[in-house]
């Protein structure tokens, strides 16, 4: 067994781990599993993640969405060239639903806000 494939297997599964997959809607987990269907079969993409092929195809048609575990296993397999998509797709749909938070508020908790925003992502 080649030790750093094993390593490389477990950073991309640690990674993985980082994303706060809880905070995901349906409709994003939904397009990682189409952005992640796309370059493979649906037997494929099953196995990998540890479903059956009729979970795929349900996830598909969105008679139900991908739990947190099958979006985990989705995030440790992506390959490199689907990495940008994908994290784009988390990336807008966390943005989105901060943005909707940040609409409802009062001006002064807005304010807050912009201030957490700015301390703590725009350093």
């Amino acid at each position: 067994m080649n030790k750093d494939i094993d390593t490389e297997d477990y950073e991309i599964e640690e990674k993985a781990l980082l994303i706060p997959v809880e905070w995901l809607s349906k409709e994003a987990r939904f397009k990682i599993i189409e952005t992640l269907i796309s370059t493979r079969s649906l037997v494929d993409l099953a196995r990998n993640l540890g479903v059956t092929p009729t979970a795929i195809r349900k996830y598909l048609k969105r008679d139900t969405h991908p739990s947190n575990e099958v979006i985990r296993r989705a995030l440790a397999i992506m390959e490199p060239y689907e990495e940008e998509k994908i994290h784009m797709i988390i990336i807008q749909d966390i943005l989105s639903a901060l943005k909707m938070l940040y609409d409802s508020l009062d001006e002064t908790y807005k304010e807050r806000i912009r201030k957490i925003i700015k301390e703590t992502i725009l350093q």
